[in-house]
């Protein structure tokens, strides 16, 4: 079974006068700091990309240059100079603190400050400990966070999961086996779709009008785009090949895509399987077509980072979705088509998939949860309801034998004997819940101011980012809670029951215990149910 929940090793890269510093910003094992100069000369890596056979999905601009550093070896050496004294004693013990949780620990890279070695694909890190690539294992999954005045946005979303294909076959282009790997998107996710988790459909023309229209008529979580990319670098602007109406080729850049996907509220993440999607400008960290729409407030978005063969595009598209149709994270998954590619004896091209996220846990379908989901459930009762009258909380009995939690001074420690600290689940339970609110939000949006729908997704925004403050070391705020709280149930009464829902969740109520006394009554006076 994949690994489903993640501890985050947060690794900061900026540049120094004459090297670099690697700064561990967040890890479970804390912080640290190392200077390291780069093992080798820029221009070595990018000549993986270059090696591919076959029919290849990059077009427009010619690969020279001679083969450079293996994929281990550059691999081991880039690992070797970044993860070094402290920050490597910080990795080991972050991975066994992650081991002893049975979660995996997620490596997140912050390379927005240091472009020319963002443009370096990190996918192939390979630890001579752990003699493997980090990559490669859903254990260790490596990703790419681009720093942003914005909050993190949650993944998951209720069924049906729908994933929305653009497959642009252009008639002046090199021919791509697009064909085939459509039909092995559809037999990924047949089984979903039978049991009508998931719904995917093709726009009918690859087009930029024909894609416009479908998003306006209906939602779509995934965007998965099949056919040709490149990277301009004369223009530091990356493109996808669409269709014209005349079925010839037509280049959308990543900024000419990006508005047209940027008010789509209801995108979880885009996939590109194209070539160089995810290639980027040494001095430019927003040039790639991935990066503008990171920019652009998409979650995540899966790209490729060099010319990627027909063969590699097809198995790596097959086994990611086969591997979320088994519940795996988006991160976990990444990792799940990495390993199909690599065990097919590609030596390289396993490590063209960049994954770019922005979400607290990847999880974009939760099977448990939603198979549940599917069937007639009881009615949720508050994790307020169990509480007993001891020390100084008061107990009121309102209703048909309905309890709920009064003001008391000791209030926050008879909520942590009651629903206990945050557990390692709760970060997922609670993005998923607030997921439901955001999909109430988009059910009624026709019907909602247009400022007052902006400023909703705002305090959506905060409430995720205080109620996923799990980690010890971490403490929500309650004003903050309140505030964005309040304004939602005064402002939108339309997603009020979805908001019940999110605050009555006993994963909620162990972080509002550790909100304190004000957050923990004020969750009884705004949902208590009598």
């Amino acid at each position: 079974m994949p690994i489903t929940s993640y501890l985050d090793f947060d690794l900061l890269v900026v540049p120094t006068a004459d090297k670099y510093m690697a700064r561990v910003v967040h890890s479970p094992a804390g912080q640290a700091t190392a200077a390291f100069v780069l093992p080798f000369a820029i221009d070595e890596a990018p000549t993986f990309g270059q090696r591919s056979g076959g029919n290849g999905r990059h077009i427009f601009t010619s690969a020279t240059g001679a083969v450079g550093l293996t994929p281990r070896t550059f691999g081991e050496r880039l690992y070797t100079a970044v993860f070094s004294d402290q920050i490597e004693q910080l990795f080991r013990r972050s991975l066994d603190e992650a081991n002893r949780s049975d979660r995996g620990l997620r490596v997140r890279l912050r390379l927005g400050d240091a472009p020319a070695l963002a443009a370096l694909p990190w996918e192939f890190l390979y630890s001579p400990d752990l003699d493997r690539f980090l990559a490669l294992s859903d254990v260790t999954p490596v990703v790419r966070y681009l720093e942003l005045a914005q909050p993190e946005s949650a993944l998951t979303v209720a069924p049906p999961l729908n994933i929305l294909a653009v497959v642009a076959d252009p008639s002046d282009v090199q021919k791509l086996d697009v064909e085939q790997e459509w039909s092995r998107l559809q037999e990924a996710v047949r089984d979903l779709q039978t049991q009508n988790l998931v719904h995917l459909d093709r726009l009918p023309q690859a087009t930029p009008g024909a894609l416009q229209q479908r998003l306006r008529q209906a939602d779509a979580h995934i965007l998965h785009f099949i056919g040709h990319g490149l990277f301009d670098a004369q223009t530091s602007q990356g493109s996808l090949v669409f269709e014209q109406d005349t079925g010839q080729s037509l280049l959308l850049t990543g900024e000419q895509l990006g508005a047209l996907l940027h008010d789509h509220r209801a995108l979880r993440l885009v996939f590109l399987n194209a070539c160089e999607g995810a290639t980027g400008d040494s001095s430019l960290s927003f040039a790639g077509v991935a990066q503008k729409l990171v920019q652009q407030t998409i979650p995540a978005v899966l790209a490729m980072q060099f010319a990627v063969s027909d063969a590699a595009a097809i198995a790596l598209a097959s086994e990611f979705y086969r591997a979320l149709a088994d519940g795996a994270p988006v991160d976990a998954a990444t990792s799940e088509a990495r390993k199909a590619v690599f065990a097919a004896g590609e030596d390289f091209e396993w490590g063209t998939p960049v994954l770019f996220s922005r979400s607290p846990d990847g999880v974009i379908l939760d099977l448990a949860q939603d198979k549940e989901e599917l069937m007639p459930q009881p009615e949720e009762k508050p994790w307020w309801d169990s509480v007993t009258a001891t020390g100084d909380v008061i107990i009121a009995v309102v209703g048909a034998g309905a309890r709920n939690v009064a003001v008391g001074k000791h209030i926050t420690q008879q909520v942590y004997d009651l629903v206990g600290p945050p557990t390692p689940d709760d970060k997922q339970i609670v993005s998923q819940k607030i997921a439901q609110v955001d999909q109430a939000l988009v059910v009624h949006q026709d019907g909602i101011d247009a400022a007052n729908l902006k400023v909703a997704e705002l305090q959506l925004q905060l409430l995720h980012g205080e109620l996923t403050k799990t980690e010890d070391g971490e403490t929500p705020s309650a004003a903050a809670i309140m505030l964005a709280g309040n304004w939602l149930l005064d402002n939108i009464p339309q997603i009020a029951e979805a908001l019940t829902g999110l605050f009555i969740t006993p994963a909620v109520g162990r972080v509002v215990g550790k909100a304190g006394e004000a957050a923990v009554a004020w969750v009884k006076e705004r949902f208590g149910r009598g």
